[in-house]
Formats: structure tokens, sequence, C-alpha cells
């Protein structure tokens, strides 16, 4: 049986699209820290070799580091090259900086004070779609709350919300490693409307400021460092492209989970908190996002394999999670199940700083979801995986309430 590599491991193949778990326990059984000379990257699969390299302070996220036959560089426009970096891709001490200025505003307290809107727009959604004999929970439901919360916490106006959908939609497929003349022309168009959006705002809260999250970044100081208007709008970016879509991946893989798995919404039904499980147990087997990137500085070894200076090492997270090392029966869904350890919001340094708002999104949404309509099912509809590099869900989740 041969290795899979290049396309084969990724959205592209309908095997690793539908059925990931396929391709990651070929490579982990035949080759498990796989160079793919296709794509020109390292592929890890094993759990302790994921949490290792994730862990690991002396590997870089910074694309300048990638060598030149490297997917990275291959991949990167002229506009990426010289534009903003958002921490996603800044080593210390430029990560380590803008984290510590954001995290000011964007903090526990802000997160606990977003919760009430959080339950309220859930509840308007779900008021939307009651006494209709099916919706479509992605495009109703699970899509649109995210996105209203964020924009709420950043003091977007309501009717801008729609345009945050769409470019947030536009901008999806921001990893694919396929990229066609039409696709960097839309990620272009998104990103600078976007963009301008932000920075009206930002000079608007610079004169008159507000109680939202974009005011507080604007007022932000520590020890005399203050946040550029780029760098806001660089993480205004961020949040609105990487909490949107994640969350929304997280809602819809949970809730087709559960109505999958009776038994396990019988025990979420029988006690709300259990939830919480239900979402851990879904980002250890179906997260939303599916991998993570590191670059050595020197030459290396990672699970007693070389590796050279400027690879690409692409750590999966979904891989890790699924790992028979480290679950026994992986592939079962299982909220019982005693350890739930995953790598859904990556590691180290670089864990994802929005992992609070995402769960709290979810377990909220989902509560008011359950609740409302107890009696949710599955329509029968064909389901689909989207086709984003770095994202996973559904394109559609049809259910009856």
């Amino acid at each position: 049986m041969s290795v899979p590599t290049g396309l084969e491991v990724t959205v592209f193949d309908e095997v690793f699209r539908n059925r990931p778990h396929e391709r990651f326990d070929a490579l982990r059984e035949q080759d498990p820290v796989h160079t793919d000379r296709v794509l020109g990257r390292v592929l890890l699969t094993r759990a302790a070799d994921v949490a290792t390299t994730l862990k690991d302070r002396s590997l870089s996220v910074s694309p300048d580091n990638a060598a030149a036959d490297t997917i990275v560089q291959r991949l990167m426009t002229l506009q990426e090259r010289e534009g903003p970096r958002s921490m996603l891709s800044l080593d210390d001490p430029d990560h380590a900086r803008l984290r510590r200025l954001v995290t000011h505003a964007f903090n526990a307290r802000a997160i606990e004070a977003v919760k009430p809107r959080v339950r309220d727009v859930a509840d308007e959604l779900l008021d939307a779609v009651a006494g209709q004999e099916r919706f479509d929970l992605i495009e109703s439901f699970a899509s649109p709350l995210p996105i209203i919360v964020i924009a709420a916490m950043l003091g977007v106006d309501a009717a801008d919300v729609g345009d945050f959908r769409r470019w947030s939609k536009g901008l999806a497929n921001v990893f694919s490693p396929i990229r066609t003349p039409e696709l960097l022309a839309q990620l272009k168009d998104n990103a600078d409307q976007l963009s301008a959006y932000f920075e009206r705002a930002i000079a608007e809260r610079r004169a008159a400021p507000r109680d939202d999250l974009i005011s507080a970044m604007v007022a932000v100081e520590e020890s005399g460092d203050r946040l550029t208007t780029q760098e806001i709008v660089t993480m205004c970016n961020l949040l609105l492209l990487a909490g949107n879509l994640t969350t929304t991946d997280l809602i819809g893989n949970c809730v087709l989970a559960l109505l999958r798995h009776p038994d396990q919404l019988a025990r979420v039904k029988a006690d709300p908190a259990r939830l919480a499980d239900a979402i851990e147990e879904t980002l250890r087997l179906d997260p939303p996002v599916v991998q993570s990137l590191r670059i050595p500085l020197e030459d290396r070894e990672i699970g007693g394999c070389p590796v050279r200076k400027g690879e690409a090492v692409t750590t999966y997270l979904m891989a890790a999670g699924q790992d028979p090392a480290l679950h026994a029966d992986p592939l079962r869904f299982d909220i019982d199940r005693a350890d739930k350890t995953h790598f859904a919001f990556g590691g180290g340094v670089h864990f994802c700083l929005g992992a609070p708002l995402a769960r709290a999104e979810a377990e909220i949404g989902l509560a008011r979801l359950f609740a409302r309509f107890p009696d949710l099912a599955l329509t029968g509809d064909p389901i689909e995986r989207n086709i984003s590099a770095a994202f996973n869900g559904v394109k559609e989740l049809w259910v009856r309430p």
C-alpha cells in the first residue's frame, strides 16, 4: 500500500475530505514523519510528535523562515510577503508583544460580559426558524451566531453584519494550496474591503471611544507601548476569520455528532451540563481546525526522523486527537471518555487566544438549540464537507426541529 502524499492529504481528495482517518492511519502506520515532496512539507500524524512540536519554542511560525521549495513559499503572494502579519505568523518577541497588548482588551472579563448577548442572539436566530418544517442549521444558526457576536463585541453596526458574513466566507480559502487567479482576486477584494471598514471604525473610535473591543484595543497601553492602527486592523481581521469560521464548524460538527449518536444526545438532554463534554469530544474527534504550521530554524530530528532547516512542518491536529496511542477506540464519539485530550486549539505560546470565546459560544448556543428543539433530528439530506484547506466543517446541515 502506497504512502498517501501530495493532494491525497488535502481536502481536494475525496477520501481525505470525508474519511480523513483513513489517510491519517496509513501515514501513522507507514511513515508518521512523512516528507511530502509533491507539495513541499513534512506531515506529522502521531500525537506525541504533534504535542512536542507545538510546544517547542525554538520552532518558527513565520513564513519568512520557510525554504524556497516548501508549500509556504510557493503559495505566498506579493501582498502576503509585504503585508502586515497577524499573531498566527509572528514569532517572539513580536508575537509576545502583540498577544500581551491584545489580551488587555480581549480578556476573560470581555468574554464573560458578552455571554448574555450570545444567549439573546441564539434565541433570535431560533425564533426565526421556529415553525419551519426543516432548516439548514449552518446557514440559519451556526454561521450567523459567532459573526453577530464578534460584531457586537467589536462594536460593528448591526446593518453591516451581512457584509461581515460575506467577507468572512470570502476569506475561508485563504490557506488553500490550489490558488487560481480568480481565488486570489476574491481573497484580495474581501481582505481590502474588510481592512478599509476597520480603518474607518478605528478612526471613529479614536475620535469618540465606545464601550466595545475596538475602542479597548485603541486605548490599550503598557509601558508606553500601544497597538498601531494596522495592528488593530490585523487583529480584527484575525478575530473575524479565525473566530467565526471555526466556531461555526465546531457548532455544526457537534450537532452532527450528537444527532448521529442518540445515546450520547440522551445523556446531554438528561443533564445539559454534559454539553461541555460533548464539545470537548467534538474538538478531539472532529475539530474545526485540521492542521498547524511550524518551521525549524536549524536541521533537527522530529520523532526520530531528520527534518531540515526551513521545512514546512504540518502538525495534523485532527490526526493527533485520533491517535490510538493516545485514545482507545479513537474514532468512537463518546462524551463519557475520561481523557479527552485534544489539540484543536493548537499548543504552546500560540495556543488559540479565542478558545474561551469559542467554548462559550458553542455551549450557550447548543444549550439554547436543544432546549428550544428537543426533538431535533437530521432530515437525511446528503452531508457534504467544505473544501477549505485548514478548516473542517460541513456545507449544510439540514434538520427538523
